[in-house]
Order: structure tokens, then C-alpha cells, then sequence
């Protein structure tokens, strides 16, 4: 299924490029060379379709090399962002204890060391960023069709949980082959340049690179931080056709373009990772031409979930994906419909939805309900057409430029400060970024900490799209009748930004 389409893609596209990253083309025919000889080392490490192998690596011809000989190899890739701390990139490799961690030479040592630190046996395979001359063995993939199984482990994609807790979220071949098959349909051309200017280990990242290969279209990337003017000249140079990127991209294109850029060549835009405003879609379109097609998905759908299809879905998410059951549920009254024209939580259920979440022992933990069914904590309404229009979440998850921070993780980290005695994160809107996570701090017996200091230590611990933009001091926190923190206080007093307090700090 989804393992035999990828690895047919390669030898059907041959001479095609398939990768652009800034520093060399990369063909079909050379990412199956590079692959192959990777897989080739991987392969005896294999012992169970449990099994898999971890991939830090930035964009580039390498992570695609990587991602495919995990595949090769018969085992499911984990795929780990690389802006991650070390402290978290720790915390994952403990939750999934991959047999090999696939990294670039500049990180090899350290993983190294991090994995025996950690009593992690783990062989650590050197990547380099472009293909070794010698051509490895062609055609390798024999047991991978013997072994592919529609409902097995094919990759395990991180999410944060409600608890703090890293989420490692199983998705079979099944699963993946649904959603980038329906992708690749109906969003690609052969002749399409797509550029991904997001992490790949992203999920959205992920199902818009692997898309691109499954049509035999060329991929463009960056192993750099998004930067939006070289970005502009990008999209121009190599006339790019189609671009899937978070709202705060697009953002920063229109910011960046200073109204003079004209795409001649781009013919579709998509957006996902969070709910993009009206504005922007009114902008963007404005601007380029093209208009702006926003969807909504989730790690634990290994993708899309909602997608653009009629105009009478322009202002929404679109319509649910080919197999996908969608119901819009009263989320004071669980189970029960949401009344007509009012908002509900989405529940979805089908072969798409993850079948748990992973744990160290390799057991898998359902995060649907007995009959199936996923509560993505996310409000919606749904109209005569069938659109559904996200308006707002249940859950307390903040998504900031198509990135989701579980507040709990911050709590934790902020907690481990000696001069804290308790903190609370909430969302606060950002013209940029959608939302940012602002902190609440109760100071501890020592004083009261710099704001600034309790950043830094952030950003020791945190990526740093989980660090707070800024910094609330109280006495206590505000907690419910049942002695809960109350997030919806907290929202109504520090979810605004207060111009007079100077003990904000911002980054």
C-alpha cells in the first residue's frame, strides 16, 4: 500500500528532480541510490514491524533519504523536528526507543552521547547532507513488500499531550496511504515545483512532502529558518507552482513583498496547522491572484481531515476527506448532537485515525472511544453543504504558527525554576503567529525571578516556539469549585496584554 506506491514513485519518475533544498537538485534515481545504501545498513536492525528508527535531520535531500530508507528498511520512521532541545529531542527517543537514530555529522556525536547518557541502545546512523558518490544497490525494497502490512506501524509522528507528556502517535500504512493518496490527487500535477517552507517532521510538513513525491513532482525546501524575502526570490527563480505553508508564512510573503510580487507561474496556495483568517485569505488573494484554500487536520489523522473542494466551502475548512465520519457533538452534553446552527466539538472516526498512541514498552494506548470514535477537542460548525468552519477549541492547546504547545509542557518546565513556586500558560492572540503562550507565574519563597530569567531557562528546555512571548507575576492562581485551576479566569485577566504592567517581558 502505502510503502510499495512511495517506493514505486521512485522508479517511475527516474531522472526527474525530486528535491531542491538550497544546496543541490536531488533526481528520483538518486534519492533511490542514496536510500537503498541507507536501508542497506538499516535493514539488520529489523528484527519486528515494531520497530523503527528515528530520522533528526533538517529539510534537505538528506531527511528525504532518511524517511525513505526507514521505509525500505521495513520499519516505521519517527520522524523528530530539529529545532528541538536536546532535553526534548531526550524525551522522545525515551518514549519511542527507536532501533537507530538517523542525524546529520555535526549532531552524531551528541546523539551519541545523549543516548548513552540516557541508557538508550541505540545505533546512531551519520546522514550527509548530499549523496555519497559510490551508488549504492538499486531495487532493495523486496522485503519491504513482503513485509508492508496495511494496519502495521509505519511511522510514529510526536505530538505534546494534555499531561506534558511527549505523545508518540502511531500511524499505520493504512492510514497514510488514505491520506497522502488523496493528497497527491487532488492537489498535484507531475510538472508541479511545490514548496514546503515548513519542518518536514511536522505532520502537515510531512503529508505535503510526501505528496509531492507520490506525483512525481519536485519538492523545494530549506534547511534554514523561514526567511521571507529569500523565500519571495525562491518562489520566483524556480516557478513554483504550488506552496503549503501555515498562515504566518503567508503572512510574512505579503509582508515581505511590499506589494510589488507577482507569481506567474503559481497556480494554488494551502493552508493548515491552524485557522487562517479571513483577512489573510483576502489578502493573499488579492495580492497574487490565488486564492488562499484553507483545511484542517491532525498528527492523529496522519494528516488532512477536512479539505477545499467547492466554492461553497471557500469560507471554511472544506469537507470531510473520502472515508472519514464526521459528527458535531454538544460539548456540555457528550454524545449528544449539537443543536442546528450552534457549535459543537468534532468528532471524527475512521481508518485515518490513529490506532493510539505509543508508549517505551512498544505498547499502543487507543485514544478513540470503544467505538471508534476520535474527540479533537476543536469547535465547529457545519452547513447545509456539509462545510465545516472550525470557530474555536474545547481543549486548552494553543496553536501558534501551526505549531500546537500544550500548556502543561511549559507549566512543567517553568516549575523546575528554584524561584517558582507554581505557573499556568495560556493562549493570547498574535497578529504574526495566531497565538503565543503567555506564562502566569507564582513566585516561590525566593523572591520573585526576573521575567527575563524564567525566558532564558525556557529556551534552555523548550523549542522555541513553546517559550512564552511574555510574563504575568500573581500571588495564586484562580481555581474552580472543584479546586481546578481555572483557565477560563486566567483567560478573562491576563489573556490581554496589559500596556500599564510593566512586569510583562517579551521576546
Amino acid at each position: 500500500m502505502f510503502r510499495d506506491a512511495l517506493i514505486d514513485a521512485l522508479s517511475a519518475n527516474d531522472a526527474g528532480i525530486a528535491v531542491l533544498d538550497g544546496t543541490a537538485a536531488h533526481s528520483y534515481a538518486e534519492l533511490d541510490d542514496w536510500s537503498s545504501s541507507l536501508a542497506a545498513t538499516l535493514r539488520p536492525l529489523a528484527d519486528t514491524p515494531e520497530d523503527c528508527a528515528a530520522v533528526l535531520l533538517p529539510n534537505g535531500g538528506s531527511w528525504i533519504a532518511a524517511y525513505l530508507a526507514v521505509h525500505k528498511a521495513g520499519m516505521a520512521v519517527a520522524p523528530v523536528n530539529a529545532v528541538l532541545t536536546e532535553h526534548e529531542i531526550a524525551r522522545v527517543l525515551e518514549h519511542v526507543r527507536p532501533r537507530a537514530v538517523l542525524t546529520g555529522p555535526e549532531q552524531a556525536d551528541g546523539v551519541e552521547e545523549l543516548c548513552t547518557g540516557r541508557g538508550l541502545r541505540v545505533h546512531v546512523i551519520t546522514v550527509p547532507p548530499e549523496r555519497p558518490v559510490a551508488r549504492g544497490p538499486r531495487g532493495a525494497a523486496g522485503d519491504v513488500r513482503q513485509r508492508s502490512e496495511a494496519d502495521a506501524p509505519c511511522m510514529v509522528m510526536h505530538t505534546s499531550g494534555s499531561t506534558g507528556a511527549c505523545r508518540p502517535l502511531v500511524q499505520t500504512g493504512r492510514a497514510l496511504h488514505l491520506a497522502t493518496g488523496f493528497w497527491h490527487r487532488r492537489h498535484r500535477a507531475p510538472d508541479d515545483v511545490v514548496a514546503v517552507p515548513i519542518p518536514l517532521a511536522h505532520a502537515y510538513g510531512h503529508l505535503a512532502a510526501v505528496s509531492t513525491l507520490l506525483a512525481g513532482a519536485t519538492l523545494l525546501v530549506s534547511s534554514r529558518a523561514f526567511e521571507p524575502t529569500r523565500w519571495l526570490e525562491e518562489l520566483a527563480a524556480r516557478d513554483v507552482t504550488v506552496v503549503e505553508a501555515v498562515p504566518t508564512v503567508y503572512r510574512g510573503l505579503l509582508e515581505a513583498s511590499d506589494g510589488r510580487w507577482r507569481p506567474a507561474a503559481l497556480r494554488r496556495c494551502l493552508s493548515a496547522g491552524q485557522q487562517t483568517p479571513a483577512g489573510l485569505r483576502e489578502d493573499w488573494h488579492r495580492r497574487t491572484g490565488v486564492e488562499l484554500l484553507q483545511s484542517w487536520g491532525m498528527t492523529e489523522l496522519g494528516g488532512p481531515g477536512l479539505s477545499p473542494t467547492t466554492d461553497s466551502c471557500r469560507d471554511s475548512a472544506g469537507v470531510p476527506v473520502p472515508g472519514l465520519e464526521v459528527r458535531v457533538v454538544d460539548h456540555r452534553a457528550s454524545g449528544r448532537p449539537a443543536p442546528a446552527g450552534t457549535a459543537g466539538e468534532l468528532w471524527v472516526r475512521g481508518a485515518q485515525v490513529t490506532p493510539g498512541r505509543r508508549t517505551g514498552s512498544r505498547q499502543v494506548i487507543p485514544v478513540t472511544d470503544d467505538d471508534g470514535w476520535l474527540r479533537t477537542g476543536d469547535l465547529v460548525l457545519r452547513d447545509e453543504h456539509g462545510c465545516v468552519r472550525v470557530v474555536g477549541r474545547s481543549k486548552d492547546t494553543i496553536m501558534t504558527g501551526g505549531y500546537s504547545v500544550e500548556p502543561a509542557e511549559v507549566e512543567d518546565v517553568l516549575r523546575t525554576h528554584p524561584r517558582v513556586e507554581d505557573a499556568a500558560v495560556i493562549a493570547r492572540a498574535d497578529h504574526r503567529r495566531g497565538e503565543v503562550p503567555h506564562a502566569v507565574v507564582v513566585p516561590g519563597p525566593g523572591g520573585r525571578p526576573d521575567a527575563e530569567e524564567l525566558l532564558v531557562h525556557c529556551r534552555r528546555l523548550l523549542a522555541r516556539y513553546k517559550v512564552p512571548r511574555s510574563v504575568d507575576f500573581a500571588e495564586r492562581l484562580p481555581l474552580s469549585a472543584t479546586g481546578k485551576l481555572d483557565r477560563a479566569a486566567l483567560r478573562e485577566r491576563y489573556g490581554v496584554p496589559e500596556q500599564e504592567d510593566m512586569s510583562h517581558a517579551a521576546v
